[in-house]
Order: structure tokens, then C-alpha cells, then sequence
């Protein structure tokens, strides 16, 4: 069973080789550095930007956020991060999901610059409607 940081970055090369294919220049925006602890050193990795990658082509820059698995769970917390920095114009903020076996990702653009810092953000429509709670059904 792989590890959680060996999915991450299996997905972050799989979406790195997708936007070069778009025509985009990449490259990581996660800061590493060392915490010193009483425990002795412990590695910790941030996100600049709430993002994975930054894409940059002669058109637009796209901050990007890559979210692998089956699971759609953390998608809100992405846009809720992704809301707290501004866009100048001609950026975008993306997050590109990879279910399990496909081919081609899914991408959601979250925001389109030029935006103020908490900004609202663009919310998909859900691919199955939720079910109500049995005491909210009538019939």
C-alpha cells in the first residue's frame, strides 16, 4: 500500500505531464523546511499559494491544486483556501482531480482574475443529486 506522499506525487506527476501537454511552463509551489522540535528535526511541507503547481503560458498563469482518489471530500476545503488569496487578470485558480484508472483528469476552475482576497469561488453542480434524509421525504 502506498503511502499517502507517494499518491500525492504520483497524481502531481500525472498532472504536471497534463498541463505541459496544454502547452503551459510548470513548476511546484511547495515550500519544505525543517522544524526543530524537542524530538529533534521533523520535516514540514507547506503550499504556497494554496497550490500544488503553478502553470504559466504566454495567455494565462493557472494556480492548480491536484486532488487524487475516488473521494471528492476535500474539494471545499480547497475552495475555501484558494479564497483567501487575490488574482490579478489573466490568472485562474484550478483543481484537477484523477479518479482511480483515468486517462484524462477532471478540471474545475474555482476562480478567473482579476479578484479581491476572499473572493467568492465557483462551485460545480454535483454529479448525483444527494438523497434526502428520510424524515424531510414525503409520500
Amino acid at each position: 500500500m502506498p503511502s499517502a506522499v507517494a499518491t500525492g506525487s504520483y497524481y502531481q506527476g500525472r498532472t504536471r505531464r497534463y498541463l505541459i501537454g496544454l502547452g503551459f511552463v510548470v513548476e511546484p509551489l511547495q515550500l519544505y523546511g525543517w522544524i526543530k522540535t524537542t524530538r529533534g528535526l521533523r520535516p514540514m511541507k507547506r503550499d504556497a499559494f494554496a497550490s500544488d503547481l503553478l502553470a504559466v503560458s504566454a495567455q494565462k498563469t493557472v494556480f492548480c491544486q491536484v486532488k487524487g482518489g475516488a473521494s471528492r471530500a476535500k474539494l471545499a476545503a480547497a475552495r475555501a483556501a484558494f479564497a483567501k488569496y487575490p488574482l490579478a487578470p489573466g490568472e485562474e485558480q484550478w483543481i484537477v482531480t484523477w479518479a482511480p484508472r483515468a486517462r484524462q483528469p477532471e478540471v474545475y476552475v474555482v476562480a478567473v482574475g482579476p479578484c479581491a482576497a476572499a473572493h467568492p469561488v465557483i462551485v460545480p453542480p454535483r454529479k448525483k443529486p444527494r438523497p434526502l434524509p428520510l424524515f424531510a421525504r414525503t409520500g
